[in-house]
């Protein structure tokens, strides 16, 4: 027997999705509300230079003169927060009596309970004479064409992550560009039935994939 359950919240539901989550169907909401006069909702995705990138949980940004000390952040006491700064990626830090101290200053911040994206592929099936359904699948090298991105990690499996390496002609200390364009990755290869590929990111950065070419053995 079904019901109808009716959910109630402060403030207004702009979007709602299900996801399944082990035996059951997770509802995800995003909403819009006023807390201590100001309208806050789920951050945009959009930012025009890289240092205003926003992507943490419950996070706050601060824009003003070079510091390393930032408060305020009573709402994320004792919690592991990811810090992105002039859009670098910094060590986390703790939140400890409402502040978190940065490794280096900087003008620009991003601070905020980590968020860790994850992305894994179908199984591989080759349309050529059924090729790949019942055989053992080796990639050993992976095109991603990425859009606006940075920090990513590629593997057969979420254990055997490799870095994509992205710093070229930046000076040292200066944050890596965000790339538009195919990044070959060579990863750490495995033999699996599934022929499964794992993408992970894990850093304050954005990562939109366009599309992904894979370089595949087969075996028996």
């Amino acid at each position: 027997m079904r019901g109808i359950a009716m959910i109630q919240t402060d403030g207004h539901f702009e979007s709602c999705t299900s996801v399944a989550e082990g035996n059951e169907d997770a509802l995800y909401v995003i909403v819009k509300r006023t807390v201590n006069a100001r309208t806050v909702r789920l951050h945009t995705r959009l930012f025009a230079r890289p240092d205003a990138a926003f992507f943490v949980d419950c996070g706050v940004t601060y824009h003003g003169k070079p510091t390393r000390k930032l408060t305020g952040l009573h709402h994320l006491e004792g919690k592991t927060v990811s810090l992105l700064a002039d859009g670098a990626v910094m060590p986390t830090g703790i939140v400890a009596n409402g502040t978190v101290i940065l490794e280096h200053p900087a003008r620009h911040i991003q601070v905020g309970l980590p968020i860790t994206a994850d992305l894994q592929t179908l199984p591989l099936a080759l349309q050529m004479e059924a090729l790949g359904q019942g055989h053992t699948k080796n990639i050993n090298q992976v095109a991603l064409r990425v859009h606006e991105s940075a920090g990513i990690f590629v593997g057969p499996t979420f254990a055997r992550l490799t870095e994509v390496k992205q710093r070229t002609t930046e000076p040292y200390g200066i944050s890596p560009a965000l790339k538009s364009a195919e990044l070959p990755v060579a990863i750490s290869p495995a033999w699996q039935r599934d022929g499964a590929l794992c993408v992970r990111q894990s850093d304050p950065l954005p990562l939109t994939i366009l599309s992904m070419t894979l370089e595949v053995a087969l075996g028996r």
